[in-house]
């Protein structure tokens, strides 16, 4: 026998062995109860993965692939679990396998446009994740037409993928587009119509308080925002270094003084940047600077700005209290409505900051409560409540005080 043929059935066997392997495969465990399915283990699994508790999750996709190592299911659940821990790579490829298993498993598709929502990866992502959803949904629609017994399966398919396409289009800044969306998925009163509603009521608020940069547009999607969060958002969307200085009385210089003597040595300029010991190295450095520097937040008597304490109602009303006297020159309105009784069932005349919240009602930039009259003073202030403040708080600006 020749060294080439030898060589031949050497390759032929490694192949046969190789092909082997590869049609066997990983053998399913034995299921231990009737409950012990691959669909159960999925739905468990998705569960816990709502819930934050991913190992448990991954745990729950483990055993369902163990049970049926071809169950699509377990991939698309994977794939989930590390897009969550942010390993894309893998995600993509779990979420992949999945599909390849089973094109009809159209939670894969769903999956794939979230991984890519997650990511952000380009200037496409938006139109990436859709596209996916849109597989989602004209499959759902194919399946229903086929085959009736899919119909309330294709419903569910197709509530998810709008839900997730209105998530999509609301972290894209698509606003309009995410509020279609999230009103299909109210409309047909499934599983995700409470959290669409939700949803779409979030997006209508940022509509009606239109941000007008990319950064207010962020902090709208902010459930709490802070005291960093609260600078930006006056600086940027609100102008208010604008507002400061067309409000603001213009003094004029009369006085002479005689030309400065250019022999003279010239002491140092002093800098006008406020002293505050805690922004060093904060993202929002420049802006809490401006804004403590106008006056329109103050820092701690500590020299702190705490630019991540969250901010409150009572915060809010505060700082709008202390804009509108600032651009006004009216020092009145800081007292105005002390020693009165309180106008709120929550908020004791007595409270610090009941005559700012009694202010910013009054002048319709804050409201309370329409059944009880409660202000929430604890209550946090979301990104899109805001914006919407600072909106009513501009069209009061036009007032006369």
């Amino acid at each position: 026998m020749g060294k080439p043929i030898k060589i031949a059935i050497l390759l032929l066997l490694v192949l046969s062995v190789s092909a082997l392997m590869f049609s066997c495969g990983p053998k399913p465990i034995k299921q231990q109860s009737v409950m012990d399915t691959p669909d159960y283990h999925y739905q468990m699994g998705m569960r816990e993965l709502n819930r934050g508790n991913l190992q448990a999750a991954m745990e729950e996709f483990g055993r369902a692939k163990a049970l049926d190592p071809k169950y699509p299911g377990a991939y698309v659940g994977m794939g989930l679990v590390y897009c969550k821990q942010g390993n894309f790579k893998e995600a993509y490829k779990a979420v992949d396998k999945g599909i390849d298993l089973n094109d009809k498993f159209l939670e894969g598709y769903i999956a794939k446009g979230r991984i890519i929502t997650k990511e952000r990866k380009g200037d496409d992502w938006v139109e990436k994740a859709v596209k996916q959803y849109n597989k989602a949904l004209k499959k759902a629609e194919e399946l229903a037409k086929k085959d009736p017994n899919m119909r309330d399966q294709a419903r569910k398919w197709k509530e998810e993928a709008y839900f997730y396409m209105g998530e999509t289009y609301k972290n894209g800044f698509k606003f309009r587009d995410a509020e279609n969306a999230f009103s299909r998925v109210v409309e047909m009163k499934g599983d995700y119509a409470e959290k669409a509603n939700a949803e779409w009521e979030l997006v209508q608020k940022i509509v009606r308080a239109a941000p007008g940069t990319k950064i207010g547009a962020k902090i709208a999607l902010i459930p709490e925002i802070d005291r960093a969060d609260l600078a930006v958002l006056l600086i940027e969307e609100m102008k208010l270094l604008d507002v400061f200085e067309k409000r603001r009385p213009k003094t004029f210089d009369t006085g002479f003084r005689p030309p400065a003597d250019p022999t003279k040595f010239k002491a140092a300029v002093q800098s006008n940047k406020p002293d505050i010991t805690d922004i060093q190295n904060h993202w929002a450095k420049r802006w809490i600077e401006d804004i403590v520097t106008v006056g329109g937040m103050s820092t701690f008597p500590d020299h702190t700005f705490k630019p991540d304490q969250k901010i409150t109602r009572a915060d809010f009303a505060n700082v709008v209290q202390n804009i509108l006297i600032a651009v006004t020159g009216d020092q009145s309105l800081a007292t105005k409505y002390i020693g009165e009784p309180s106008h709120f069932p929550d908020v004791p005349s007595t409270h610090w900051a009941y005559n700012a919240i009694t202010l910013c009602v009054d002048r319709g930039i804050m409201h309370a409560n329409k059944i009880d009259g409660s202000f929430g003073l604890t209550k946090p202030v979301s990104g899109a409540d805001a914006l919407l403040m600072i909106r009513d708080f501009q069209n009061a600006l036009r007032m006369t005080f």
